[in-house]
């Protein structure tokens, strides 16, 4: 706690001098970015108007021309006007290709005569297109006057002479004297060469400004930068901008430490208060950590006492943890041993007195165990016995018990089961995986087959003595049925148990010998009774038990990982008959077929039922899926994908059993749904139960409201199809209409599609 009480401390100053920091800096940014706009504006300005004088400059060398052409009297009119007009230009004189004067407007001798003989070369060699600036007389009187020569030419480019125009540079400089730039505001006027021809400052105009550090970088014409332009030591901000059309640039400068001043004072003032503020802190820091420091030693002398007593405490505790464990668990497999086993179950039995739910106590035996020991070793069957338990580890839920009663003897207790079913494909899945080779114990590949005997709470005991004892018989019989099987307590489940496992080891043969087949069950539209769909619905035609319906195999399918393969049969056969049906020259409605949930998280179903249509050349639209509320459960995101992906092959998806699942509305409408299938447990009492006939009304319109179309199954008397139709359902499937038939009837459905109800 001192240590972090320091770094607190350190850590808040630190942040507090850092934020101010970063404002004081962000401040002083601000007043250079304003300053550098400010002088960029007035420099732009300035130069805009320096070119608007160097442009009447030229208008005047273009009236010039008409002396050269014969009108003097009109040029030297116009002349006169434009330079009376202008307060910039003194006087303006015309010179011929010799340099001879031809016109003044002045009756005077003109004053840059020197300036005048230096341009009799340029004159013979053609003077350059844009205007020069000609030397600026040394008399004091004219020093302000610089003299601009435009060139005269005429209409087809030829020479006739040059205008001599001379400019007021004090009358120019003047008009932004009282610009408010600062006592260190420089304005300056620079030719093309970066030569300083005059400058204006808040004292006034300077001529033959210093030429001290070059202000304009090569190849920019506008700009800003930092510099040491006019005084050593002393940081200037200088904006410059080149005129567009005329060789020339004017900078507007000004002292950094002059725009910054006022800043600068507030900055000192604010982190004068900063420094007061933290040494404050600090002291305040110091005493609470020195009252800490103190408090702390006397915590650390109670803390290591009590670590002590809490070391004694916790060595105590593992000990009794190591006791019970090793009185409680199997030393080999660390499952628990029978005292405790026998404990956990009458713990579960007590509670399963107050559950409708079925509690299942299973006996495992390795069969011919003993004789793996005899052959290959005590070490060996301890390995195998390793591999059993992990394998009954992973067959079966945390909630469950597991122990090993001794020898090879393992007991379990399924708890909390929905169906008494249940128990006996979780009985096939043990014997199963508990089957499977173990390769390489200790160098050796065993194949061993256990014997499971089940009692089932209450039915066969509602005590432990009994279930065991019932459950130990059980397995006995297992074991003179001829082992690697389980067996019930009560003979007639003997039986089921034997069918489903039967069933399960059959369903591959099943697959591949042609042994499933598809019922088709007519979907009527209520407006005019008319067939506008079939749901095909799976059978298995059996060679021993005959015609197996759904609900008999289906689950056997799924926990035997069968279910994908018999789903993808599902949709060949689907695609198949309404090829048939096409080739026959049927008019098709869709055909809808029901998927599971693996393979509706199965992102690569869209890509195999596209190439079952394209094989059998039928188109999508005539293809549907039913779909149930649980199957979106495990991962609507990826479910979403894949229906978007069916959805955009044309096939139309319908929601089944819609009101007996877990299905969030607000999921389902993101979901591309188009049909919505009402479970025919609402359908049945329809007529004596308001709540149902409520439910429904409810469903039709929420299904409407979400443009979905709604299908009522398990239709089977006349008064639930006249209530449905009132209630606004637009189709309906049942018994009282048509029971699922072969593909030979369903033919005749397409033929004769009107199913007047009798």
């Amino acid at each position: 706690m001192l240590v972090g009480s320091v770094a607190l401390t350190l850590g808040l100053l630190v942040l507090v001098w850092w934020v101010s920091w970063q404002r004081l800096e962000a401040e002083r940014q601000l007043l250079d970015q304003n300053a550098r706009v400010q002088q960029e504006n007035l420099a732009a300005i300035i130069a805009e108007n320096l070119s608007q004088v160097f442009d009447r400059g030229r208008l005047m060398s273009i009236a010039a021309n008409e002396w050269f052409e014969g009108n003097r009297i009109n040029a030297t009119q116009r002349l006169s006007a434009m330079r009376a007009a202008d307060r910039a230009f003194l006087r303006i004189a015309l010179y011929d290709r010799v340099a001879q004067r031809v016109y003044s407007s002045s009756p005077s001798i003109d004053t840059p005569g020197p300036a005048v003989s230096l341009l009799r070369p340029r004159l013979a060699a053609a003077l350059p297109a844009e205007v020069m600036v000609g030397e600026r007389p040394a008399s004091p009187e004219h020093a302000w006057q610089l003299p601009l020569f435009f060139p005269v030419t005429a209409a087809d480019g030829r020479l006739h002479g040059v205008l001599l125009v001379v400019l007021d540079l004090g009358y120019f400089l003047a008009l932004y004297q009282d610009i408010d730039i600062g006592r260190s505001g420089i304005i300056r006027l620079l030719k093309a060469d970066g030569e300083p021809l005059a400058e204006a400052r808040q004292a006034g105009l300077v001529l033959d400004a210093p030429t001290g550090e070059r202000i304009v970088p090569g190849g920019a014409r506008q700009g800003s930068l930092h510099g040491r332009f006019f005084e050593p030591g002393r940081l200037y901000l200088s904006s410059f901008r080149q005129l567009d059309r005329h060789p020339f640039t004017v900078t507007v400068s000004r002292a950094v430490d002059e725009t910054l001043a006022a800043h600068l004072a507030s900055r000192a003032r604010f982190l004068g208060v900063l420094a007061a503020l933290s040494g404050l802190l600090a002291v305040a820091a110091f005493w609470f950590i020195r009252s800490l420091g103190r408090q702390g030693r006397l915590l650390s002398a109670l803390a290591a006492a009590d670590v002590e007593k809490r070391e004694l405490i916790v060595q105590l505790e593992e000990e009794k943890r190591r006791a019970f464990a090793l009185a409680a668990h199997d030393h080999l497999t660390g499952l628990p041993n029978r005292r405790m086993f026998h404990e956990l179950v009458v713990s579960h039995l007590s509670r399963a007195k107050r559950s409708r739910k079925y509690y299942v106590l299973m006996y495992l035996d390795l069969d011919r165990f003993k004789g793996i020991n005899d052959t290959l070793g005590h070490h060996v069957g301890d390995l195998l016995l390793q591999a059993v338990a992990e394998r009954l580890r992973g067959c079966l839920r945390e909630s469950d018990v597991i122990a090993r009663l001794g020898g090879d003897e393992f007991g379990l207790l399924l708890t909390g089961l929905e169906n008494i079913d249940d128990s006996a494909t979780v009985a096939a899945k043990l014997v199963e995986q508990v089957s499977l080779p173990c390769i390489d114990l200790d160098g050796n590949d065993i194949q061993i087959s256990p014997s499971i005997g089940i009692a089932i709470y209450p039915r066969d005991g509602d005590d432990f003595e009994t279930l065991c004892r019932h459950a130990d018989a059980a397995m006995y019989r297992a074991k003179h049925a001829g082992r690697g099987r389980f067996c019930y307590f009560d003979p007639t489940l003997n039986q089921i148990g034997e069918r489903l496992f039967n069933l399960e080891q059959r369903l591959p043969r099943a697959l591949a010998g042609n042994e499933l087949l598809l019922h088709f069950q007519p979907l009527v539209r209520l407006t005019d009774f008319r067939v506008v769909g079939f749901e095909a619905l799976l059978r298995w035609q059996h060679p021993d038990f005959g015609l197996i319906y759904p609900a008999d195999f289906v689950p056997l399918a799924e926990n035997a990982g069968f279910i994908a393969a018999i789903g993808d049969w599902v949709i060949a056969a689907c695609c198949r008959q309404q090829a048939e049906w096409q080739a026959a020259g049927l008019e098709l409605v869709p055909l809808a077929c029901n998927i599971s949930a693996s393979q509706l998280h199965d992102e690569d179903l869209p890509r195999r039922v596209a190439e079952r249509l394209a094989e059998h050349g039928v188109d999508g639209r005539h293809l549907a899926i039913e779909i149930t509320e649980s199957s979106l459960l495990a991962s609507p995101v990826v479910a979403g994908r894949v229906l978007r992906c069916l959805e955009a092959l044309g096939i139309g998806i319908a929601l089944d059993d819609f009101g007996n699942g877990f299905s969030h509305l607000a999921n389902i409408r993101h979901l591309p749904i188009h049909y919505l299938k009402i479970d025919r447990a609402f359908i049945s009492d329809i007529r004596n139960r308001p709540d149902d006939a409520v439910i429904v009304a409810s469903i039709i319109t929420l299904a409407h409201n979400l443009e979905m179309q709604v299908v009522a199954e398990g239709v089977e008397m006349l008064d639930q199809l006249v209530h449905l139709k009132t209630a606004g359902c637009d189709t309906v499937q049942g018994y009282y209409l048509s029971r699922p038939v072969e593909a030979a009837a369903a033919r005749h459905f397409l033929i004769h599609p009107i199913l007047n109800p009798a």
